[in-house]
């Protein structure tokens, strides 16, 4: 089992920095699985059984050089489990002074994901800063908990504004209340609102674009979330999306899916809570 890439395109390793960013702020453990053609990061919900969060990153949009040796021929991937806020501490002198960064497995009385950062120097060429992260590598048995999400079929699809208009909002509404409810309808309406015992609050967006239309004879969809939940998506337009989609199921799920150029894929899963 082997394992070792290489980064040194900037843009590639700042929106690297940023995606591992983005989740650690989602959760502290994290699973990250490696293949041949790509790499995912999976965050799993309180159960422990389905991702809440599933990220897929095309590995020849990132990594200039990648050996991946998995356990088999058939099925060769490696999976590991680590701390998503170590690795994002290390990955910061990524997004701005480093040259390159090499990351790679190692033993070093522990499984660990070495990175080596290459950053400039006023009195030589370069220096190199290495930082250990801790892992621990997932038995073939505990493969299948990590499999891709199963999309659903949502009543309604609609473009989510930009990212920083909802972090504006929303980072006021969740000092009023712990849920916030969003409604859909199908001429392109969001509304994202809060109620407590002295007011209620909502701000409204229009002319959204609607990738699927609810056919019920609902006037709208909606689903209420929990607001802290809902709020981390917006650490995601750090990565500059082409595009964020809301989806919702009446009263059950809101799933968020973020893309950009098909090389980056956010699939973040927020369910309903029944609020009186």
């Amino acid at each position: 089992m082997r394992f070792r890439c290489k980064m040194i395109d900037a843009v590639a390793m700042r929106d690297f920095t940023n995606i591992v960013t983005a989740i650690s702020k989602t959760s502290k453990h994290c699973v990250l699985e490696l293949t041949n053609d790509q790499i995912c990061f999976t965050v799993l919900d309180d159960s422990g059984r389905a991702p809440t969060v599933w990220v897929e990153l095309s590995r020849y949009h990132f990594f200039n050089e990648y050996v991946m040796v998995g356990i088999g021929e058939n099925n060769n991937k490696i999976l590991f489990d680590f701390d998503a806020q170590m690795l994002a501490k290390s990955l910061m002198s990524l997004r701005a002074t480093a040259r390159s960064v090499k990351m790679k497995l190692t033993n070093k009385q522990h499984p660990c994901l070495t990175l080596e950062i290459e950053l400039p120097s006023l009195t030589t060429d370069s220096w190199q800063c290495i930082h250990d992260v801790p892992i621990k590598i997932l038995p073939r048995q505990e493969w299948n908990v990590y499999q891709p999400p199963t999309i659903p079929d949502f009543h309604i699809s609609i473009d989510l504004p930009q990212l920083k208009y909802i972090r504006s909002f929303v980072e006021r509404m969740k000092n009023m209340s712990p849920h916030l409810r969003l409604i859909v309808n199908n001429d392109g309406l969001l509304v994202l609102k809060v109620e407590t015992d002295a007011a209620s609050v909502a701000t409204h967006f229009q002319n959204l674009q609607v990738w699927k239309a609810d056919e019920s004879e609902r006037d709208s969809v909606t689903a209420a979330v929990d607001i802290r939940r809902f709020f981390t998506i917006h650490t995601w337009d750090a990565i500059h999306p082409d595009s964020v989609k809301c989806n919702i199921i009446n009263e059950r799920l809101v799933y968020i899916h973020i893309n950009l150029d098909d090389n980056i894929k956010v699939h973040h899963f927020i369910p309903a809570v029944a609020i009186d």
